[in-house]
């Protein structure tokens, strides 16, 4: 009781408080952006269902309000299409009140969509209120004993049709046309091109009427229809056409307002712009064409629209243009197609617009009215109209040609698209005889019979006959005088003229006594192969056309399109991803899809083997067939039809990457010969014009083969992805393309794919773990890991990072080790997220691995996610090479096989584990300075009984820019038995209790705590580390380090903050560590007087001041040591002085020595002679003058007077100087580094920017594309790399001595810009190219002095040998005078050119040439000699 208490110690640390849970952003701005892009992409046309048109409503009976489609807008169509339009009317205008006498209808503009209505919230049920039951109007009805009240059924179309009280003439077909499928069109060159295109193509496809099943034939495709199938006349305007676009049979809502323009004669103003019938009354081809316009709205830039597929459904296949597969083609195919220009004839455009037609018509108009007692539609003037023709000027267009018929000698196809005719073509066949070109007589009736010959030319009188019968052969189909009740002429008018009108009808009601009509045509599509007969018969039925040759069709033809019919042998599948519907929700692009084409070949009957004799004659066997493919690619593009000045289109593309090595292979695959192609790109809107969708022909061999699905559109707002393959020789049990997810399509090989997710991540802003699971991977399996990733909302793809992390379990039974300190992490990978990702997984340590994945996002204020977003990965083992158990191509067929097995997680390689991250918690703090540069030691505790935390650990600092942090997070240990202090009564130590707070006494000093401490990880970064990946052991306690690198970045941490944050999968306890502050006070507290030590042991004052007094008592006593030796030293050197007075040394330099340093006392009496000058005294005022300085007083300083003396004022006057030098310059460099900082911090932001907007534009970054200049640039370096190959080649080469070769090779290099790549090759071509040509020179120079010597020397002997005075001897000499001259000429020539050539030429020549002009002296000195009058040669 009499011992002093000591106080218990009171730790310094506190647990911090978390920060409250950050508000989420607000979600109505998420909101209000996808709502603004439902009208920013065009709707999708929605998908063909009967039942549905059947309820339409059609209000056949409402026409004051008129029905009005707000799905199509001029501003889509061609300038050359509206710069004809004069204004708009209904179809059935012209059939009842002609044209100008029925009000002009508005231009059709796009309506945006509706907005939409906002749901009213449920109203809160108030938990007093006593609940009631809903009433139950079926429930009350049964308690009644009544029938319950439906909802009332929608009338059918013949319901609606009943009370129709619609009697004028316009009607859509005609029972004759409908029942006999006769195109009776009215062709006019002047419409514009795109009418003609859609005309062309109608055509093309009344010609296979025969084929066409029902349903399927032009007006068969307009509603609504009667029970026949015939369409019926909606005076409401209302109508629905049937097209086969965007993969699908689909429903386009048109109304029956068409174009028309300037009629060129006739009493009515206006003539319809799109295709129509030869009877006005007939309105299909108009809205057939409207239909097309508005499904290709979007598309109608291009030459010609694909009419033909999206009227029939047959899929189009292209081809190269060439005379063989011209040839094949049409031996297998009915429907056989070619662009091509048409040709105007103008002659007979002349004759028509030249024809009276008035008179012509109040006859007729005067006839029918007596005849039929009725009043016929009148114009103005009182008179019926005639068949409308536009004033414009005639228009050559490319068009959709049939192909009927080919012959081979001279080549030439017919070509027919109803009355058009194509360019350069002919009514007549061209034949050859005997080099000469003839022409058939039967190709008017469009039958191959022997020719005629006739003459090549025919004179003026003969051709107008031939002009008449052209006239009428090229404006009917068939080519023949019946085609002219297909097509009126100008003579008729448009209703048949008076009469004839009455016959039709009286056939009708005939037709309608007699027997029930029974359809020819076929019930299905005709197969895509017909037998050779059946094609003969077809094409015997196309008649008429034109002939034109083969070499005019090569130089504009670039391809041949045959169509092939649906059915059962297509193959075919589709992908829709459209945002369609009302888009009430935002678009959430669809996960990656893999495309799977298994073509399985039919098993054909194995032919006996053959003998030796018969394998060796026979032919070789044909390889495995290929088969048609086609791939269509149609994404939903923006929609510029609400903009007055749309911008250009951007491009939009799906690659299709070959994926085979995902699946084992199987044995015949292992054998298969002929390879898919590795990749299929499908662009759209890189061309001029650009098209909306793209058609890709190619040839597959058989086998699988699998297509990773990579579609732009799909992160915009969906596409369209159609697959056709014609499938004749495969077996249909074991063939299929299908469209699948990538794990149903690996769980068919026994390969499970692991899934991450799908996870909905939170709405938030900032730094986010969205999800972390734990991956084990046996060790038979450590290749190469496949990712594929999904996230719904494109915005977040920049901002979405993927870890690949290795966790590593150390040994824990060492005493050393404990739990919370046994585990280690590795980054492997750190990457923005990819749709598709490969991770190589390489571990040198046996047994399974063990990998973390974890996926986190860093969004910037300005980015927020969707609400309803969600992220998934899919990951999994290629099977690449290894082999297939069982061989798939001979098993049963698993097109139908359920692929939703029960595959679980431990069965296979991997093993996943998802971790917990919605536990996240943010702590904050201030920085203080510290000599430590610390920026935070926060102690990290998991509180017992919770599990073993993970986490991903982030530190970031505000306020110290540039700050770049180190940070260790360290275990610590819970003390050992041997460093806990014992008991003062000796009783056993308490056992520690994991999670308990640990008293610093249990550590016995700070050595002890320090050696308790292991180091887990480490990390570095600028003002922002993390640890992606931390495991912190139930119980256990962390401690985390975070320093500034004052090398690397400021040293300063006044006015910083800090913010710990923790994703993780538990609670975690925070606070700032203390540690080494309470083993400090334990220190100080055992210094203070009074505090006993641990058991027995005397205060540690009383233990301090004992060992201070030894320590001094022993120093002493060494001190008192030291002295007694000293003083014997210097005792001992006094005796030697005294020795050496007493005797003196005999040496006298040796006693001088000895006498100045022991006898003489040391004395200094040199001076210095310099005087150290001071600095020039700063002037300062005195304080009682008014600011002047007094010069007499500063002058008169002693301070003044040494400066002037010692001439030190020039040198204080350099120093200032060089002081402002070092200033001027020190300034200048700062100002160009600040001037660099805004520059570059300018630049940096317009990138930005360009950044900003390449993202926000259609397509996004993405969407630019440099890969054309990239391939031109690549091509002009590889052109410049070949011809500077052919140069070197040419000049290295010795044995090439040419020049002119030499000479081509360098003008072509020194064109690719080769003097820039190799200069020192340039200059050596350029010498090598002057000796040559030196050579060549010196060689003609050489020969020519050999021939001009040999004359010479001929000339003197001729002289020589002649008698001097004679004529013969004048006459030799004159010879010999010229001879000579040339020579001297040519020797001083050779001379010349020797100089020149002399260091370049081998000895042989220079030694021949040195002896030619020796002879040649040597001549001249004997021609002196005879001859006196020849001149010595100086030479």
């Amino acid at each position: 009781k009499d011992e002093t208490a000591v106080p218990e110690l009171v730790t310094a640390y506190k647990p911090r408080e978390a920060l409250p849970p950050t508000e989420p952003p607000d979600a109505s701005q998420v909101d209000a952006a996808w709502k603004s892009m439902r009208d920013h992409f065009v709707m999708p046309l929605p998908e063909w269902n009967s039942e549905d048109v059947d309820i339409t409503e059609w209000k056949p009976n409402e026409t004051e309000n008129q029905f009005v489609s707000n799905l199509f807008s001029v501003t889509s169509m061609p300038r050359s299409f509206m710069g004809v339009v004069a204004g708009w009317r209904r179809a059935g205008a012209f059939a009842a009140g002609r044209g100008d006498l029925l009000p002009e209808e508005p231009e059709p503009q796009v309506q945006p969509l509706p907005e939409l209505k906002e749901e009213p919230a449920e109203p809160v049920p108030d938990p007093k209120a006593k609940a009631k039951p809903k009433a139950d109007s079926k429930a009350k009805a049964k308690a009644k004993g009544q029938p319950a009240e439906e909802a009332p059924e929608k009338p059918t179309t013949m319901q609606q049709y009943a009370d129709c009280n619609y009697q004028g003439e316009a009607r859509v077909v005609s029972q004759a046309e409908f029942r006999s499928r006769d195109l009776l069109l009215d062709l006019d060159d002047a419409t514009p091109q795109l009418s003609q295109a859609i005309a062309s193509q109608f055509a093309a496809v009344a010609e296979h009427r025969l084929l066409l099943p029902r349903g399927t034939f032009l007006w068969e495709l307009i509603y609504p229809q009667d029970e026949e199938g015939i369409p019926l006349f909606n005076p409401h305007g209302k109508y629905i056409v049937k097209l086969f676009v965007q993969g699908k049979w689909r429903k386009v809502l048109v109304d029956d307002v068409v174009p028309i323009g300037y009629a060129m004669h006739g009493n009515n103003m206006y003539a319809p712009l799109l295709p129509t019938s030869n009877d006005n009354n007939i309105i299909w081809p108009q809205l057939l064409a409207k239909a097309l316009l508005q499904a290709f709205q979007d598309d109608l830039g291009v030459p010609i629209l694909p009419c033909i597929s999206a009227l029939t459904g047959w899929m189009p296949y292209q081809l190269p243009f060439s005379w063989t597969g011209l040839q094949g083609l049409k031996s297998v195919r009915t429907f056989c197609s070619l662009q091509f220009s048409s040709q105007v004839d103008f002659e007979a455009r002349q004759r028509a617009e030249l024809i009276p037609t008035i008179p012509q018509a109040e006859a007729n108009a005067r006839k029918s009215l007596a005849a039929n007692q009725q009043v016929l539609p009148l114009t103005v003037q009182g008179v019926p109209e005639q068949n409308l023709k536009l004033g414009s000027q005639p228009v050559e267009a490319v068009l959709e040609f049939l192909i009927c018929e080919t012959e081979e000698e001279p080549r030439q196809v017919r070509l027919k698209a109803d009355a058009f005719v194509p360019q350069h073509g002919t009514p007549r066949k061209q034949v050859r005889d005997a080099g000469s070109e003839e022409e058939d007589a039967s190709a008017d009736a469009g039958i191959n019979e022997q020719p005629t010959q006739i003459d090549e030319e025919v004179d003026d009188s003969d051709r107008d006959d031939l002009d008449e019968d052209d006239d009428r052969s090229q404006n009917t189909p068939s080519g023949d005088a019946e085609g002219t009740e297909k097509r009126t002429d100008q003579d008729e008018s448009v209703n048949g003229e008076g009469q004839e009108e009455p016959k039709a009808d009286e056939e009708e009601e005939q037709v309608e006594d007699s027997m029930p009509w029974v359809p020819p045509w076929p019930d299905t599509n005709p197969a895509p192969l017909m037998m050779k007969s059946s094609i003969q018969e077809f094409q015997a039925q196309l008649e008429g056309g034109q002939w034109v040759s083969f070499d005019e069709l090569e130089t504009s033809a670039n391809c041949l399109c045959s169509y092939i019919p649906p059915g059962d042998h297509v193959l075919s599948a589709s992908l829709d991803t459209c945002w369609g519907g009302e888009r009430a929700e935002a678009y959430l692009p669809p996960p990656t899809r893999l495309l799977r084409i298994r073509l399985a070949l039919q098993e054909l009957d194995q032919s006996p083997p053959r003998s030796r004799a018969e394998s060796a004659d026979a032919k070789p066997v044909p390889g495995p067939p290929l088969f048609q493919t086609v791939f269509f690619y149609e994404p939903l593009r923006p929609n510029y039809r609400l903009d007055e000045s749309p911008p250009p289109p951007t491009p939009c593309s799906c690659v299709l990457q070959a994926i085979n090595n995902w699946r084992p292979t199987s044995s015949s695959s292992r054998k298969q010969v002929l390879e898919p192609p590795s990749s299929i790109n499908l662009t759209v809107g890189d061309g001029t014009p650009s098209s909306g969708s793209v058609f890709q022909s190619m040839l597959l061999p058989p086998g699988e083969h699998w297509y990773l699905i990579n579609d732009d559109a799909a992160e915009q707002a969906g596409s369209v992805l159609s697959i056709s393959v014609e499938s004749l020789l495969l077996n249909s049990s074991k063939s299929c393309v299908e469209f699948l997810e990538p794990e149903k399509a690996l769980a068919r090989y026994g390969t499970s794919a692991l899934s991450i997710g799908p996870v909905h991540y939170p709405v938030h802003t900032g730094y986010n773990v969205l999800a972390k699971a734990e991956i084990q991977i046996a060790e038979e399996h450590l290749q190469c890991l496949q990712l594929l990733c999904h996230v719904t909302d494109p915005a977040l793809w920049p901002y979405i990072q993927l870890s690949c992390l290795q966790v590593s379990q150390l040994d824990a039974s060492d005493e050393d080790k404990a739990r919370s300190a046994s585990w280690s992490v590795t980054t492997l990978m750190k990457s923005p997220v990819l749709r598709v990702m490969s991770l190589p997984l390489i571990d040198k340590a046996a047994g399974a691995a063990k990998y973390v994945l974890m996926l986190e996002a860093n969004l910037p204020q300005e980015v927020i996610p969707k609400s309803t977003g969600e992220l998934s990965l899919q990951l999994f083992i290629p099977a690449g090479s290894n082999p297939l158990e069982t061989d798939l191509d001979t098993g049963t067929a698993d097109k139908d096989k359920d692929t939703t097995e029960d595959t679980t997680q431990e069965e296979g390689p991997l093993q996943l584990h998802m971790l917990t991250v919605d536990q996240v918690l943010r702590w904050q703090g201030e920085c203080h300075e510290n000599d430590k540069g610390l920026v935070l030691c926060e102690r990290i505790t998991v509180p017992p009984e919770t599990g073993d935390v993970t986490s991903t650990l982030r530190v970031s600092v505000d306020g110290l820019p540039q700050a770049f942090l180190r940070a260790t997070l360290v275990a610590q240990m819970p003390p050992t038995e041997e460093m806990r202090p014992p008991n003062p009564e000796g009783a056993p130590l308490e056992p520690l209790v994991a999670g308990a707070p640990i008293n610093p006494r249990d550590f016995s000093g700070r050595r002890n705590w320090l050696s308790r401490c292991k180091k887990v990880a480490e990390t570095s970064g600028l003002e922002i580390i993390s640890f992606p990946h931390v495991l912190l052991a139930e119980a256990s306690t962390y401690i985390l380090y975070v320093h500034l690198d004052e090398f690397r970045g400021p040293a300063g941490l006044e006015g910083g903050t800090w913010l710990l944050e923790s994703f993780g999968s538990g609670s975690l306890e925070v606070g700032s560590d203390a540690m080494e502050q309470d083993l400090e006070e334990l220190v100080r507290r055992s210094w203070a007087d009074g505090v006993p030590q641990d058991g027995d042991a005397p205060p540690r004052s009383e233990t301090a001041a004992a060992a201070r007094e030894s320590w001094l008592t022993a120093r002493s006593k060494d001190s008192e040591a030291e002295a007694e030796a000293e003083n014997e030293e210097l005792k001992q050197l006094a005796e030697a002085f005294e020795r050496t007075k007493k005797v003196k040394h005999p040496n006298s330099t040796i006693a001088k020595f000895l006498s100045g340093h022991a006898d003489t006392p040391a004395l200094l009496i040199q001076e210095d002679p310099y005087i150290v000058a001071p600095d020039r005294p700063e002037w300062k005022p005195s304080e009682d003058t008014d600011g002047t300085a007094d010069e007499t007083r500063a002058e008169d300083t002693e301070a003044a007077v040494a400066v002037k003396a010692m001439g030190t004022q020039g040198e204080s006057e350099a120093r200032a100087e060089e002081i402002e030098i070092a200033t001027a310059r020190w300034s200048s460099a700062h100002e160009s580094l600040e001037a660099a900082k805004e520059r570059n911090a300018s630049q940096i932001q317009e990138l930005r920017q360009w950044r900003e907007e390449r993202r926000a534009a259609p397509g996004g970054v993405e969407g630019t594309s440099f890969a054309p200049t990239r391939r031109e640039l690549r091509g002009l370096l590889h052109s410049r790399m070949e011809k500077c190959a052919i140069l070197k080649v040419a000049v290295l080469d010795e044995k090439r001595t040419d020049p002119e070769p030499l000479r081509v090779a360098l003008s072509e290099a020194e064109d690719a810009g080769s003097r820039n790549y190799d200069l020192k090759l340039v200059e050596s071509a350029t010498k090598k190219l002057r000796v040559l040509d030196a050579a060549v020179s010196f060689q003609e120079a050489l020969t020519s002095m050999e021939s001009k010597a040999e004359a010479e020397t001929a000339a003197v002997a001729a002289v020589a040998a002649a008698e001097e005075g004679s004529e013969s001897y004048t006459q030799a000499k004159e010879a010999a005078t010229t001879a000579e001259e040339e020579a001297a000429s040519a020797a001083k020539a050779l001379e010349e050119l020797l100089a020149e050539f002399k260091a370049s030429m081998k000895e042989e020549p220079m030694e021949k040439a040195a002896d030619i002009l020796k002879q040649r002296s040597a001549v001249a000195a004997e021609s002196s000699e005879a001859a006196e009058c020849v001149e010595p040669d100086a030479t």
